[in-house]
């Protein structure tokens, strides 16, 4: 009697919000709740949700929000992964209400999660789709593009065409860019900070190390005031992230003052590069879908980081650093491989390509972005006091962030990265008697 008291409330309820009559709907609604017992948990979700669009529609958002939660922790609990998808869904509309663009993400990216793992394409193309307005709104218009697109591909997956709709909207997105442009003082400032990256390494190469340092950490500083001012978001996220260079050398710098083997080094510089890029994610709202973790192509990325071969034989060439392992032999050459694509390759290309290439693309677009991360990755190289090599590594950036634009994934991109340091620390040492006798010259 119960339940088909409960049920004919439910179908009321439905009726009268389906016409928009929300004032009744929430009597019906309420009734409803009476009549189920507490060991209905799934009955009670489902209702929770309800009641949470209803109160969504009717602009109460922080009922709504609790209602949502309590759902959500429901569904969590009995794994029902759709009802957990349309919860998430629900809170992210609600912080995108409040114009709390990063949290919505966040939400929309679980719900994402969710009802991929139900197997549910159209909703995932859906909530692409709203992750995508989020960007949008912020002026992230390379991020709004690559998430409409994402959107779409899972639309045609679907069964559903897209093609014609995406390039209305991409259309619609490059016009918007265009009234956005960047300001001439974000121009000003963003060249600055170059500038100032670039004095700093070149004194700590060539002059003198602690001024070096001092100019390091007041870059750091001035990069927090100016992140933190009123400034357009692209800009001050790309002020955000650059923050993880001063300190990569600050800490760097520090690091010949200890008695550590120079193997050890990357791995302990590499620990603030991780958590300046997983804070970085976190702020944004970036999952690690968004910054290039995914496979991608496989043939593809495994041409890319078969790469790293010959870049590290030719930058040998240029360097010829002594070897980081003491005894060439297959287990010091897998133990210090592992530390070295962890370390070098997966850490930088997270925070170069995965992040900084992104903000900085949505700052410059896609041609000045590229060469402005190109230019700051080859900053951090003018330590190896070599003028070839830092064209090398400026040709090395461009290719990367090329590669990872186009394909949307680091792994490749990582691989030729330690893979190619491979080769420079630990294994061309060894024969580059061999390699010379090779050359023509």
């Amino acid at each position: 009697m119960q339940k088909q008291e409960s049920h004919e409330f439910l179908e009321m309820a439905d009726s009268l919000y389906n016409q928009e009559n929300y004032k009744d709907a929430l009597i019906y609604y309420k009734k409803a709740l009476n009549y189920i017992r507490n060991d209905q948990e799934i009955d009670q979700a489902e209702l929770f949700l309800k009641m949470g669009n209803l109160y969504s529609e009717m602009t109460e958002y922080d009922t709504a929000e609790q209602y949502y939660k309590n759902s959500l922790n429901i569904f969590s609990r009995k794994k029902e992964y759709a009802g957990k998808g349309y919860c998430l869904t629900g809170l992210g509309i609600i912080h995108e209400k409040h114009e709390d663009h990063d949290e919505a993400r966040r939400y929309y990216d679980r719900a994402v999660k969710s009802f991929h793992k139900n197997k549910d394409v159209e909703r995932e193309a859906i909530v692409r789709g709203l992750i995508a307005s989020t960007y949008e709104s912020q002026g992230a218009w390379q991020d709004a593009l690559d998430e409409y697109k994402r959107s779409f591909h899972k639309f045609e997956e679907s069964g559903h065409q897209g093609h014609a709709h995406y390039d209305e909207i991409s259309q619609n997105i490059e016009k918007k860019r265009s009234k956005f442009m960047i300001s001439r003082k974000e121009i000003a400032l963003a060249i600055l900070y170059l500038l100032g990256l670039i004095v700093a390494e070149v004194m700590v190469a060539y002059f003198n190390l602690q001024v070096g340092l001092a100019l390091d950490a007041i870059i750091l500083f001035a990069l927090l005031i100016n992140s933190s001012l009123k400034t357009s978001y692209n800009f001050s996220i790309l002020l955000r992230s650059m923050m993880a260079l001063p300190i990569i050398r600050i800490i760097g710098l520090s690091i010949p003052l200890m008695q550590i083997d120079a193997l050890y080094w990357f791995p302990i510089i590499s620990i603030p590069l991780f958590a300046a890029s997983f804070t970085i994610m976190r702020s944004q709202g970036l999952s690690f879908k968004n910054v290039g973790f995914v496979w991608g192509n496989i043939p593809v990325q495994l041409l890319i980081a078969v790469t790293g071969v010959f870049l590290g034989t030719i930058e040998y060439l240029i360097l010829q650093p002594k070897p980081l392992i003491g005894t060439f032999n297959l287990i010091n050459l897998i133990f210090a491989s592992i530390i070295l694509i962890i370390s070098t390759g997966l850490a930088e290309e997270i925070l170069f390509r995965g992040i900084i290439q992104k903000n900085a693309m949505n700052v410059f677009g896609v041609v000045f972005g590229l060469l402005y991360t190109a230019l700051l990755f080859t900053a951090l190289h003018i330590g190896w006091t070599s003028f070839y090599d830092l064209i090398f590594v400026f040709t090395v950036a461009i290719f990367y962030g090329i590669a990872f634009y186009k394909t949307k994934s680091i792994f490749g991109v990582t691989m030729s990265h330690g893979i190619s340091n491979t080769m420079l620390f630990l294994i061309v040492p060894f024969y580059a008697p061999l390699l010379y006798s090779w050359l023509p010259f």
